[in-house]
């Protein structure tokens, strides 16, 4: 709960266990960090590797001074890296919000984009920053590819980040829900509070 701040969140795992993972964590008392993530896999192994993920961003997350959203991703892929196989990776957005500022410094490991709808307009902006997933690279490649970007936000404004486990989603004949149509209900009910969005959207 942030005061000021309309949020709303939803997980269910494909399986008994996953490897997708949502987090928030307080930097400090004028920035808060949104994390969404999705590892490679499913299952048992994929639960694990998020976890490891988990406590890896939280560790770098909390009381962190350099405020980008790229910096924290470049330090969670070189502390995650050294303990996954090759073929293991995972894909993650970190968004931080700057509470005084209404802004937010995005950046993606690889992820799907953030949808941002801005107030009284219909049509989604997608924003998502140059980046490889965590895991790829040990450092090099990672830290150069990736790029954050801040978007300033106004009064009714609404970001949605989310898996690919949403856009995949099929109905019984197997055909997918996809990111169109996805950014397209995003748009259409936009006006309505989060809690009202993800409930209709699930």
């Amino acid at each position: 709960s942030l005061p000021g701040w309309d949020l709303q969140a939803f997980y269910r795992s494909a399986k008994d266990v996953g490897g997708d993972y949502y987090d928030i964590v307080e930097v400090d008392a004028d920035h808060t960090a949104f994390f969404v993530a999705d590892v490679a896999g499913k299952g048992i192994q994929g639960a694990m590797i998020m976890a490891m993920t988990r406590g890896i961003t939280r560790s770098i997350a909390q009381g962190c001074v350099n405020l980008s959203s790229a910096w924290i991703l470049s330090q969670v892929n070189k502390n995650l890296s050294r303990d996954l196989k090759p073929g293991s990776f995972v894909t993650a957005m970190c968004v931080l919000l700057d509470k005084k500022a209404s802004t937010i410094n995005v950046a993606s490991a690889g992820h799907n984009p953030l949808v941002l709808i801005r107030q009284g307009r219909p049509a989604c902006e997608l924003v998502n920053p140059p980046g490889i997933a965590l895991g790829f690279d040990k450092g090099p490649l990672f830290n150069k590819v990736i790029k954050d970007q801040t978007i300033p936000l106004r009064p009714g404004d609404r970001v949605v980040f989310y898996t690919d486990g949403v856009v995949e989603a099929m109905n019984p004949q197997r055909q997918e829900f996809g990111d169109k149509r996805f950014e397209a209900f995003c748009g259409a009910h936009s006006a309505e509070t989060s809690s009202m969005l993800v409930d209709k959207l699930v």
